[in-house]
């Protein structure tokens, strides 16, 4: 018999991402910092979104994915990011052929055929192109990463060409140096972000058309959207739910898992 619901963990490596999926619905939402104990992150999340909503532990299955899936021990299912944001963002956008998933140490891209993965890459070698690159990015420049949207202008921007993370941030100070408008230094990071995700989209080979769904917490930032559109020539487009997608597709997963067991 199939349980009464479900709460997908996205245990990444900044922020933990939680869901409370019941029926065919996100029912709520809770994202808090992972921090040091991606254990303790998950176990407090799981236990508000179950207090809040008035739900005791029997009634749930808990699925996870993540940077920290394998921490969470009281999890009843653990599935890889990848599998995850692309069950997760066909939920929430069907039709879509790929996923741009920019994580805090990794960038992630997948394409989607027939509704299943059919081809993946993953930059998990450098920081560059990643959430970590730009809140470096943030704190060289003092911006707050919340405020990078109204900061940034893409018609007006110097090129950042390092693509080493550690030689930008040098090439970042050596801009402040010259007074250099940190608005245009933040739009070169956006950019170099944009012609990261470009270079893996183009190995990957997506076609015409369709949707490409970016998720992740920076799919919030409409002006890092708007880079990567342009960059890649790409419809490439975000949701409400985006930033949960991992973790609403480990409860699509494990409630698969359930009906076909293997």
């Amino acid at each position: 018999m199939i349980e009464q619901g479900f709460i997908g963990i996205d245990s990444g490596s900044t922020m933990c991402k939680a869901v409370l999926f019941q029926g065919d619905q996100v029912v709520d939402t809770l994202i808090s910092r992972t921090g040091w104990n991606p254990r303790r992150s998950a176990k407090q999340n799981a236990e508000r979104l179950l207090e809040r909503n008035q739900l005791s532990r029997e009634n749930i299955v808990f699925a996870t994915t993540g940077y920290g899936r394998e921490t969470i021990d009281f999890s009843d299912y653990v599935f890889t990011e990848i599998i995850c944001h692309a069950f997760g963002g066909m939920h929430l956008v069907p039709g879509i052929q790929g996923i741009v998933d920019i994580g805090g140490q990794d960038s992630k891209v997948t394409k989607i055929v027939n509704e299943r993965v059919a081809d993946f890459l993953m930059n998990d070698k450098c920081a560059a192109g990643t959430g970590r690159f730009l809140s470096m990015a943030c704190e060289t420049l003092g911006i707050e990463l919340e405020r990078i949207d109204e900061f940034a202008n893409l018609d007006d921007y110097v090129t950042i060409n390092s693509m080493c993370a550690v030689f930008a941030e040098s090439e970042m100070i050596g801009l402040l140096a010259a007074e250099t408008d940190r608005s245009q230094i933040m739009a070169g990071v956006l950019q170099s972000i944009a012609q990261r995700v470009t270079q893996m989209m183009g190995r990957i080979g997506f076609g015409e058309g369709a949707p490409i769904l970016m998720t992740g917490g920076l799919s919030r930032s409409n002006r890092l959207l708007e880079a990567i559109r342009q960059a890649t020539g790409f419809q490439v487009i975000t949701h409400a739910y985006a930033p949960f997608a991992g973790a609403i597709g480990a409860c699509i997963c494990a409630r698969e898992r359930m009906l076909s067991p293997r």
